[in-house]
């Protein structure tokens, strides 16, 4: 099984018919269809029931298409990182970064307030495998990165880490929503809904809402695909939406954010950094400012959006 099998999965789970796959790859649609097979026998059973109007994903073929999305994009963050790394760098001075949809603000601010006089840069990246490498690599000194419960992060031999905070994600549903008045919600009771999702690269928890999704019971209806927080909270607003929030994130009038019985998705949030890079020195101090940094921020959007934040929440001590 290769890299190029998974892109002809996804292009025909994509496209719907094998037929309008076979024109996207430029294939014979024999040649697709006695290859899909091959593919098929490689993960032990049928991916597709083919259908006279097309094909339809069966559960094997929906979790298969899932994580082949995350491999693929995880491949595709590599040849970007690689390319970046291939480049030759002029910047001094500290250079931070994060993982898209993290607290890199928070150390931004922080840093900054620490070493005014140091020249700063930052870099996001999708993944956070991308941001270690680059920290691996010495193209970056201090960064954030998350990591979920089913998706354990390698840190590489030569970067440090300590965890600032784990966060639990909460649910976001409408002021009306027929669970508006409940505390907290089980996930298996969303399973009718439908889903404003993140982009995979976004904070990397929307493989991990499918796996605590399929271990509930469900498959989630995900009908909205690669919104940022904003967005999400839009769609919620003014559609029979459900999206998934941290408790940091910016204020969000007309949606309720709601704990999910047991905690079966959070992200924690370490600072890396490589540990011969000037800036090691300081990392003491960043850590101990991120703490206060954030304990602050929770309190900055009330009381009971800290109350939520508590409900599964573990601060590292500094």
């Amino acid at each position: 099984m290769e890299l190029r099998h998974l892109h002809v999965v996804l292009t025909v789970a994509e496209a719907g018919s094998i037929s309008r796959a076979a024109s996207l790859l430029k294939i014979a649609q024999a040649g697709l269809t006695a290859q899909l097979r091959r593919i098929e026998r490689g993960f032990g059973g049928p991916l597709f029931l083919r259908r006279t109007d097309g094909v339809e994903l069966t559960e094997l073929g929906r979790h298969v298409v899932l994580r082949s999305r995350d491999l693929v994009e995880r491949f595709d963050d590599l040849l970007v990182t690689a390319r970046k790394l291939a480049e030759e760098s002029d910047v001094t001075g500290i250079r931070l970064g994060g993982v898209a949809g993290s607290l890199t603000p928070l150390l931004v601010a922080v840093v900054r307030s620490l070493l005014p006089t140091h020249p700063q840069t930052t870099h996001i990246e999708r993944t956070s495998d991308a941001v270690l490498d680059l920290v691996r690599t010495g193209k970056l000194d201090v960064a954030l990165v998350t990591e979920f419960p089913q998706s354990p992060l390698r840190i590489p031999e030569q970067v440090d880490c300590r965890t600032v905070v784990t966060e639990p994600m909460l649910v976001g549903i409408g002021v009306g929503h027929r669970l508006s008045a409940r505390t907290e919600i089980r996930l298996s009771e969303l399973a009718d809904e439908e889903w404003a999702v993140s982009d995979e690269g976004y904070g990397g928890g929307r493989l991990n809402l499918h796996l605590a999704c399929e271990a509930a019971g469900f498959t989630p209806r995900c009908a909205h695909f690669g919104v940022d927080p904003a967005s999400a909270a839009e769609l919620v607003r003014s559609t029979h939406t459900v999206a998934c929030f941290f408790p940091t994130g910016q204020d969000l009038p007309g949606v309720l954010l709601k704990p999910i019985v047991g905690n079966p998705v959070h992200r924690r949030v370490t600072v890396v950094w490589r540990r011969d890079c000037a800036a090691a020195e300081y990392v003491d101090e960043i850590h101990a400012q991120l703490l206060r940094a954030y304990q602050e921020r929770i309190w900055a959007h009330g009381p009971r959006t800290a109350k939520l934040a508590a409900t599964g929440l573990t601060v590292a001590a500094s």
